[in-house]
């Protein structure tokens, strides 16, 4: 089974640095664009990111009932299913999902 952790967060980026020392695979960018990443801003000075932002807070919500960010969600790359998902830093849930990918 071949899985992936998609990534949602605040600029400050604790799950991204523990995800990066484990060298953990997952997908930080808005809809496949590199130039944008999937960094919830809210207060940009860039409307099109503070409006994607609440859009997407909205979204986050209704779906998953997330209350605090960072949002992760492992997906099965083959059916596209969300394996599990959470807010907030959950260090022992990285580390745990690390082992599965490696």
């Amino acid at each position: 089974m071949s899985i992936r952790a998609a990534i949602y967060t605040k600029p400050i980026k604790m799950t991204i640095k523990l995800m990066d020392s484990l060298g953990m695979p997952y997908e930080n960018t808005y809809y496949g664009n590199l130039e944008e990443t999937n960094s919830i801003e809210l207060d940009s000075h860039n409307e099109i990111k503070r409006t994607w932002s609440e859009k997407k807070v909205e979204k986050l919500k209704a779906k998953y009932n997330i209350t605090s960010l960072p949002f992760i969600k492992i997906i099965d790359d083959e059916t596209e299913e969300d394996l599990e998902f959470w807010s907030g830093f959950r260090p022992e849930k990285i580390k745990h999902w690390n082992s599965q990918m490696s």
